[in-house]
């Protein structure tokens, strides 16, 4: 008798239970968004027994490496409203942003986990506090007014307005070449995209005065009142750099991808030659420094429809972060 069949029943025996095993430890959405609740949960009530993490798991607050339970976990936060979820079932990640309260006094927060054999084995967070009154904006009232995210990030896209993970990525990428580059027409900004910042809109909103002033004294341009395309074609950006672009979190389904950066504000000098205006500089003489940033990317059919930024700024200047 042949030994084929036998050999071919054995290996058929294996992948059954090697596709078996990785069922077992696949994390889809729900399962995804599940842990995000739980960890949020938990951190509300700061107790990290309910929370099952890996004997090393990585934990950060602002690109800075803490043993698991110190930092925030020490107040609890409570989370408001507004809340964004994206899942990425294939790297086995999710991602919240969001407004929560700390103490007496609200923040936008952004949080990354990583589930390996159904334990947290990453956590990656974004708080800025009371540091959103500093840096080039003021943005420090953004947080306690927010009520609801917009529904774009919770809504699934059609078949036809997917695209693969390759090219999300690519569009978000390719905003921070148009910051770098001074150019918008590189970017694949739907018409009617809408930027967000650390709760405030700063994308067609010409009720917040961008800062900065001309050393000639005459009025400068309100760079916020204007659309996505518009404001990148304007350079006001060109004094900036993006480095450590990471995109640990594409979410197919909703067309959604986060980006993990570290933004370099003035490193390429003080000032902007702003088109048809002239030279734009700080209030105050200020030196180069980073923002630790996370932004999430809304890509329907191709192009970007809305983006969410969640960021603070460092005291000093760093290209890379520790992930």
């Amino acid at each position: 008798m042949s030994k084929k069949p036998a050999v071919a029943a054995a290996l058929l025996l294996s992948c059954v239970r090697l596709h078996s095993s990785f069922a077992a430890e696949s994390c889809e959405r729900s399962c995804l968004e599940s842990f995000a609740n739980r960890y949020l949960t938990a951190l509300a009530a700061h107790d990290t027994s309910g929370v099952p993490v890996v004997a090393n798991v990585k934990y950060t607050e602002n690109q800075e490496i803490l043993p698991f339970g110190s930092g925030i976990w020490r107040t609890g936060a409570q989370v408001g409203s507004y809340r964004i979820l994206a899942a990425d079932p294939e790297n086995s990640q999710v991602a919240f942003m969001g407004n929560v309260k700390v103490g007496d006094s609200w923040s936008m927060m952004a949080l990354r986990l990583r589930i390996h054999e159904q334990k947290i084995s990453e956590i990656e967070t974004i708080l800025p506090g009371s540091a959103a009154a500093s840096g080039t904006f003021d943005l420090s009232s953004g947080a306690g007014n927010l009520k609801a995210a917009r529904p774009a990030f919770a809504t699934n896209l059609l078949p036809a307005e997917r695209r693969d993970r390759s090219q999300l990525v690519w569009s978000a990428d390719l905003h921070y070449e148009g910051i770098e580059r001074g150019s918008g027409d590189i970017v694949p900004f739907g018409n009617a995209c809408i930027k967000v910042e650390n709760g405030v809109q700063l994308i067609r909103n010409p009720n917040f005065q961008s800062p900065g002033v001309s050393p000639s004294g005459k009025p400068v341009p309100n760079f916020t009142a204007l659309s996505c395309r518009d404001q990148f074609n304007t350079h006001i950006w060109d004094t900036d750099r993006i480095t450590d672009r990471r995109y640990p979190v594409v979410d197919e389904e909703r067309g959604v991808v986060l980006a993990f950066v570290m933004y370099n504000q003035y490193i390429k000098g003080p000032c902007s030659d702003v088109v048809d205006y002239g030279t734009v500089c700080p209030k105050t003489s200020t030196q180069p420094y980073s923002l630790v940033a996370v932004e999430a990317f809304k890509v329907r059919a191709g192009k970007i429809e809305e983006v969410e930024a969640i960021f603070t700024p460092l005291k000093t200047l760093r290209l890379r972060g520790v992930w």
